[in-house]
């Protein structure tokens, strides 16, 4: 203490010229150690010592500007969380550390409504027809049981209603005639149906004859499956088309590879061609008659036979036929393509494409029990690489009663799994004019060319090749 004492003392005492005196002591030593450093500096220090201003400087220059930066990115990202806020009209509020990690969850969540909104979307489309045919028979059952109105009534409101749909449509629309519609006329009416165009929906039946002429025209098969999805307007499945065109396809390469000849002189039944051309009409008896004929032959033959592989494949060849009848009695029959199809799988119980068809038809029956049974079974048995199309459509009726019973998640997946199948293959895609135009003109020349078609066909021994003959 005592020296620390003393040294405050000295320094206290210290006169102001003493002070002094010390400053200009070290200004001076400063001075003279600049002095001698410059003196004895050589260029290489110098220019470092340079170096090192400049880098001190940029780095000084690197900081202004990225503070600068973050200022005006802080400024941006506030206008616009108070644009968005405006707009929307509820307050910005930031995600906590849990939402952030809950966002994949609520993303995954999101898509599986999406697809359900599909899907939905899908069975509305299917159940369309149903539903139209439903509410046409309650209309009847109703105007039945309504008291008849006097004709007088009648007009009164015809002439009302023709008022109001006049003054509700001011527009031109009277192209034909040139000139406008004259708005006092309570005769004069806008037909809705004339505002669009409405493409022609065909059945699958009526469009055989299209089938077998594309057919004959050599188009693959999968071109023919777009075509006819453009005409049926979705009035039948993916697969129901696509079946149909190969059961034809098998009919005429039963046809060609003479399978028909022996039966048809025995049970004194119709030419190939004729029963074609029926077919091509939207008549499929006489086809049927044909491979009916071949199946009980063959199916009294494997009843002679003993037990084995000679069996199995006649009873497997039969069960092919037998898929084939059906699909082509389906255009007409359910029913009947029903019990075709059973026998298939009982010849034959690998037949795949037998226990497609058949859960079909239970499908088409309202057999939703049997249905979802035969489904289940066709992907148990099915190897999704070999037979695509068998899986994909067993998936999209699947989700339609996985849908219904609330299933959404299993639904949803079924669904997008077929989805990727069919617009995989294009079957859904649409056909563009110059398609459409071709189409239309095919159409229109079918009647005139279907027997020479038919007769090129049966005439064309590469037809053996189109299927299982």
């Amino acid at each position: 203490m005592v020296p620390c004492k003393i040294m405050l003392e000295r320094i206290i005492t210290l006169s102001s010229s003493d002070y002094f005196g010390i400053i200009a002591h070290d200004i001076k030593s400063v001075l003279a150690f600049l002095s001698s450093y410059w003196d004895g500096a050589n260029t290489l220090r110098v220019a470092s010592i340079v170096l090192m201003l400049i880098a001190v400087a940029l780095f000084l220059l690197l900081i202004i500007s990225l503070y600068v930066k973050s200022i005006i990115a802080f400024f941006k990202s506030e206008s616009k969380k108070n644009a968005n806020t405006e707009e929307d009209g509820f307050e910005y509020t930031e995600y906590t550390d849990e939402e952030e990690n809950n966002e994949e969850e609520i993303a995954e969540q999101n898509e599986e409504r999406e697809l359900e909104r599909e899907l939905a979307n899908e069975l509305n489309l299917a159940k369309a027809d149903n539903s139209f045919v439903f509410d046409d028979e309650a209309e009847k059952t109703r105007l039945k049981e309504l008291p008849q109105e006097n004709e007088n009534s009648k007009e009164e409101k015809s002439a009302e209603k023709a008022n109001k749909d006049t003054k509700n449509n001011m527009i031109d629309l009277d192209w034909k005639k040139g000139k406008k519609i004259d708005l006092d006329d309570n005769n004069s009416k806008l037909d809705p149906a004339l505002l669009k165009y409405q493409q022609t929906k065909k059945s699958l039946n009526d469009l055989v004859a299209l089938i077998i002429d594309m057919i004959g025209r050599g188009v693959d098969e999968l071109k023919i499956a777009q075509t006819i999805m453009f005409r049926n307007q979705g009035e039948n499945s993916e697969d129901d088309i696509l079946q149909t065109i190969t059961a034809i396809k098998d009919f005429i390469a039963l046809a060609v590879s003479g399978k028909f000849k022996k039966v048809k002189a025995e049970k004194n039944l119709p030419d190939e061609g004729e029963a074609l051309y029926h077919l091509a009409e939207g008549d499929a008896s006489l086809a049927l008659a044909l491979i009916e004929a071949v199946m009980d032959e063959n199916i009294e033959i494997a009843s002679t036979m003993p037990v084995g592989e000679r069996r199995d494949k006649i009873f497997m060849e039969t069960s092919c036929y037998s898929s084939t009848f059906g699909s082509l009695a389906a255009l007409s029959d359910i029913t009947l393509a029903t019990g075709s199809f059973e026998l298939a799988v009982e010849l034959a119980p690998q037949n795949l494409i037998a226990w497609g068809r058949l859960a079909d038809m239970y499908h088409l029956l309202e057999n939703n029990q049997k249905a979802i049974w035969a489904y289940n079974k066709v992907l148990d048995m099915a190897d999704e690489e070999l037979s695509p199309q068998l899986v994909a459509n067993a998936r999209k009726i699947l989700s339609q009663y996985y849908y219904a019973q609330g299933n959404s998640l299993q639904a949803a997946k079924f669904f997008t799994l077929s989805k990727q199948y069919y617009d995989s293959i294009g079957i859904n895609r649409r056909l563009d004019k110059k398609e459409i135009e071709i189409i239309e003109l095919i159409e229109s020349r079918q009647k005139e060319d279907l027997e020479g078609t038919i007769a090129k066909i049966l005439a064309n021994y590469d037809a053996r090749q189109l299927s299982y003959a």
